[in-house]
């Protein structure tokens, strides 16, 4: 009870002027409201999300287009050559994740959105992303021996683990143990998080399935699915960026630490005779 009256104490600082009308504060968030907050960050700078996931996904389009029986809309089954776009996949949404992340995180702490800077932080750390998407895969394959429930489970433990290798320039497996932590507490509030977010990915994904088998060419088919991916796919990045920050949030008081700084810095500017905005 104590700790739910500090939190609905804990004062709430806009990131952004105030002639915005989105709400975008650092404050912990409802399930509801972590997801409208993804989709607030996304509308302010879609082109760009837009953009990243188009330059991210041209490559495996063409793979798509190119090599014989990848196309998930084919009844013909290839094994070789799925094995080779799956891996060009992990590559692209990899990618196409961390950029968003860190864009949309600038935008989350009141930064202008600087994306020749982004990618060139981004590309250093694809090799760790790559690392820690085998070993989630691997650990969610494990946890689908475990039932459902244990699948369910190792989604919510490690829902910040690429995150946290962007943001805070951590390596594989500190990634993971950074992400447990992150956690505790708090699975069931971020596996409801992902599950929504997933929902209305999935609503939107039958609209345009339906419209897919309606065109007989199959070119066409996976050209849909792929202009798909890039317009929604950003939500997801968006949705784990704010879940990473409110369980800071939640367990780390990133709110007051980072309007602490702020404080600073807009003290230290004053001092040198310096302006702030």
């Amino acid at each position: 009870m104590l700790g739910a009256a500090t939190c609905a104490r804990r004062p709430s600082f806009p990131l952004r002027p105030t002639h915005y009308v989105t709400d975008l504060l650092l404050r912990p968030r409802s399930v509801s409201e972590l997801v409208d907050a993804a989709f607030a960050l996304y509308r302010r700078h879609s082109l760009q999300y837009i953009l990243v996931a188009a330059l991210a996904n041209a490559p495996l389009l063409i793979l798509q287009l190119l090599l014989p029986d990848t196309n998930p809309f084919s009844a013909v089954w290839s094994i070789g050559p799925r094995i080779f776009v799956a891996a060009a996949s992990l590559v692209t949404f990899s990618i196409m994740s961390a950029v968003v992340v860190r864009l949309g995180s600038q935008v989350y702490l009141g930064e202008e959105p600087d994306l020749a800077r982004t990618v060139t932080d981004v590309l250093p750390r694809v090799p760790a992303l790559l690392v820690a998407g085998l070993l989630k895969g691997v650990l969610q394959m494990l946890g689908v021996l475990f039932f459902f429930v244990g699948w369910l489970y190792v989604i919510a433990r490690y829902f910040a683990v690429s995150t946290v290798i962007v943001l805070e320039g951590k390596g594989p497996i500190e990634a993971l143990g950074r992400s447990s932590e992150l956690s505790m507490d708090r699975k069931r509030h971020i596996l409801n998080t992902l599950l929504l977010v997933g929902l209305i990915y999935f609503v939107l994904s039958l609209g345009v399935s339906a419209l897919a088998q309606l065109v007989q060419s199959e070119v066409l088919q996976v050209v849909l699915a792929t202009i798909f991916t890039i317009v929604a796919y950003p939500l997801f990045a968006l949705t784990e960026m704010t879940l990473y920050y409110d369980a800071r949030i939640r367990g780390e008081g990133f709110d007051m630490e980072h309007m602490a700084a702020a404080l600073d810095r807009s003290t230290a500017s004053v001092a040198t005779g310096g302006t702030t905005r």
